[in-house]
Parts: structure tokens; sequence; C-alpha cells
């Protein structure tokens, strides 16, 4: 799809009229949804099974993972969602959540949102 973005940017069609963009986001942000949704899932059932099999099993680890899951996708889903709801509407909000997009997705530690999910506790 962003090769079709990109042939079609090369014709002169105007931004905010590609379908093919809209699109595309909304395929992306839905993959990153179902994507956290379905390895937290996973990662959470193997933590039960490994407290199962070892009853004195530090979760400690899937714990931690999860949580990265969660935050990564906690920090890009809105910016995206927002995005492309302003992208749709024609908005100018798109193009200062485009700009903003490129920083969220840089890996960082932000330590006020881990501390902040930690009320998530998953024992």
């Amino acid at each position: 799809m962003p090769i079709v973005v990109v042939i079609q940017a090369d014709t002169g069609v105007i931004w905010y009229n590609m379908n093919t963009v809209l699109t595309y986001l909304c395929i992306e942000v839905g993959f990153t949804v179902v994507y956290t949704i379905l390895v937290t899932k996973r990662l959470l059932s193997m933590r039960g099974q490994m407290k199962e099999t070892m009853r004195e099993y530090d979760s400690s680890i899937y714990n931690t993972v999860v949580l990265m899951v969660i935050e990564s996708a906690m920090l890009y889903s809105p910016f995206a969602i927002i995005f492309i709801v302003s992208f749709a509407l024609h908005s100018d909000v798109a193009n200062l959540c485009f700009l903003s997009i490129s920083h969220v997705q840089v890996s960082r530690q932000m330590p006020g949102l881990s501390a902040s999910l930690m009320c998530f506790s998953f024992t």
C-alpha cells in the first residue's frame, strides 16, 4: 500500500484526497491493536501455565514484557487515531499529529508512564 501511495503522489494527486493513505493508516492501527492484544493474551496464558507447573515461579519477567508491549501501543495508537480522524476531515491537526508521531515511534524510556501502569499489576 505505501508503494501505491507513492505512485499516486507522483501523479499529482492531492494528499488529502488519497483514499489509499486513509486505508493504509486504518489497517496499520488495527494491526497494532490486534497485535498488542494477541501478544498480551499469549504472554499472560504462558505465565499462568508456568505458575501451574512451578508453584514458586517468579512471573515478573512476563509482567515486564506485557507492560512494555502495552506501553508501546498506548503511546502510538492514540496519536495515530487522532491523525486518521483529522486526516479524514482534512483538518490542520493532521499536520501536527504527523509531525509528532515520529517522536512517539522513537524508542525512549518514559519513566512517568511506567509508574502509572504499575496499578495494572498482573499477579
